[in-house]
C-alpha cells in the first residue's frame, strides 16, 4: 500500500505519534490533526484515503465527524476506521450507521490495526462500482444516485456530459493519450460541480468518454458553462502543435472513410425532471438531448442544452 495517505484524528498526541510511527516504516503518508474542526478545514482541499477517528474529542466528536464526512459529496467515499476506548455494542452499532468501515477498541495490537487498514484500502481499490481509470462511481452507483434523490423528492439536474470527436482522437494519439484526456475530463467536472453544483452534487462516469453529473437544477447550467469554456481552453494541449494550427486531424471514420475532425469540444445535454421518477427515461431524455445538441450545424466549441419537459 506504498504512497497511501491516512489522516489520524485524535485528541491524544501519542496516540497520533504512535500511528503514525508505524505506519511511516510501511511507506504511509500519515497527517495526524486533533481537532474535528481542524479536519473539516483539512478535508476541504485534501482528500486522504483513509480516515481512522477518535471517538471522543472537544468540540466536533467523531460521531459528528463521521456523519459530516459522510454527507459531503467530495469525502462520503473515504474508508474509516473508528479508533475508541469504549466498547460498546451501542457505539459500535451507531458508529457504522453513520458509515463507518471499521471499530477497533483500545488500547489496540498495531499489527491489527495495520491489517484491517489494508484490508479496506485493497477492497476499496478493487471496488468494482468504480471506474478503474478515473475512479469515479460507475453505472450502478449512477442510478443508484439518481433513484434516492427520486425517492427522497429531492429536486437535481441529470447532467450527460460527452466528448465529441474522442475515437479519432484516441486513434491518433493511442489509447494513453486518450486516457489522459478521459482523467483531465474526470477532473475537470470534479473541480467545477464541486465549486458551483451545489451543496449535494455527484459525478459519474459511465464509461469510455461518458460522463454524468448531478447538480440542482439552479446550478447546473452555471456549472455545465464552467465546464465547457474550461474544457475549451485546456484541450489545444493534448495536441501537437501542427494539428492545433490546422484546428482538425484526419483518420478513418466508422465506415473506414477518410475524413477530417475537428479539435475535440464536450456536448453536454441537462434534464432537470419534476415529475419523472423512472431511471431509464431520464437517461433516455438526457441522451435525446445530446444527439439534438451534437447535430446542430452552426456550433462552434463545447456546448450545453437544457430540457425542462420531464
Amino acid at each position: 500500500m506504498q504512497g497511501k495517505k491516512v489522516l489520524v484524528v485524535d485528541d491524544d498526541p501519542s496516540v497520533g505519534l504512535l500511528i503514525s510511527a508505524v505506519l511511516k516504516k510501511y511507506n504511509y503518508s500519515v497527517t495526524t490533526l486533533y481537532h474535528g474542526e481542524e479536519v473539516l478545514l483539512f478535508l476541504k482541499d485534501n482528500k486522504p484515503d483513509l480516515i481512522l477517528l477518535d471517538l471522543r474529542m472537544p468540540g466536533i466528536d467523531g460521531y459528528a465527524l463521521c456523519k459530516r464526512i459522510r454527507e459531503v459529496p467530495d469525502t462520503r467515499d473515504i474508508p474509516i476506521i473508528i479508533l475508541s476506548g469504549v466498547s460498546e455494542v451501542e457505539a459500535r452499532v451507531n458508529t457504522i450507521e453513520l458509515g463507518a468501515d471499521d471499530f477497533i477498541t483500545k488500547p489496540f495490537d498495531v499489527r491489527e490495526l495495520r491489517a484491517r487498514i489494508n484490508r479496506i484500502l485493497k477492497r476499496k481499490s478493487a471496488d468494482t462500482a468504480l471506474n478503474p481509470l478515473t475512479r469515479l462511481p460507475g453505472s450502478p452507483a449512477i442510478e443508484e444516485e439518481v433513484l434516492r434523490r427520486v425517492a427522497e423528492e429531492i429536486p437535481f439536474a441529470f447532467c450527460y456530459v460527452d466528448a465529441d470527436n474522442f475515437k479519432a482522437y484516441n486513434d491518433v494519439y493511442g489509447y494513453a493519450k486518450g486516457d489522459d484526456v478521459i482523467k483531465g475530463i474526470a477532473r475537470l467536472l470534479a473541480e467545477k460541480t464541486k465549486a458551483l453544483g451545489g451543496q449535494d452534487y455527484f459525478v459519474g462516469h459511465v464509461g469510455g468518454d461518458d460522463f454524468v453529473y448531478l447538480a440542482s437544477p439552479d446550478a447546473a447550467e452555471a456549472a455545465a458553462k464552467a465546464i465547457t469554456e474550461e474544457f475549451d481552453r485546456l484541450i489545444p494541449g493534448f495536441y501537437s502543435e501542427a494539428d492545433r494550427e490546422r484546428g482538425y486531424i484526419t483518420t478513418m471514420d466508422r465506415k473506414n472513410q477518410t475524413r477530417d475532425f475537428p479539435i475535440m469540444t464536450l456536448t453536454v445535454a441537462i434534464v432537470a425532471p419534476r415529475t419523472q421518477r423512472h431511471y431509464a427515461k431520464i437517461v433516455e431524455s438526457a441522451a435525446e438531448l445530446k444527439r439534438y445538441a451534437k447535430d446542430l450545424g452552426d456550433r462552434k466549441g463545447s456546448i450545453f442544452v437544457k430540457d425542462r419537459r420531464i
